[in-house]
């Protein structure tokens, strides 16, 4: 398939040093390194969700609206 895409001149130069160095065509190598990076992404993606759901271990009742405002001011009641 053929696209043009506009890449930023310092991500063009890594590139090409790659393909100076492999001896292999920049669309092989932008092909190999966008799998890589839709499969880091994936997984990524897999192991984490936008929500993470753990115990907060809050060191005041929220609803205790004295503590908190002394807590929040830097007074201790304790």
């Amino acid at each position: 398939m053929h696209i043009t895409i506009d890449i930023d001149d310092i991500v063009l130069e890594k590139i090409q040093t790659i393909r100076e160095r492999e001896g292999r065509p920049i669309s092989a190598i932008v092909s190999e390194l966008l799998t890589e990076a839709l499969a880091a992404r994936r997984a990524a993606g897999a192991r984490s969700s936008f929500w993470t759901a753990r115990p907060m271990n809050a060191l005041v009742d929220i609803s205790d609206k004295e503590t908190l405002c002394a807590r929040l001011s830097g007074n201790s009641i304790d």
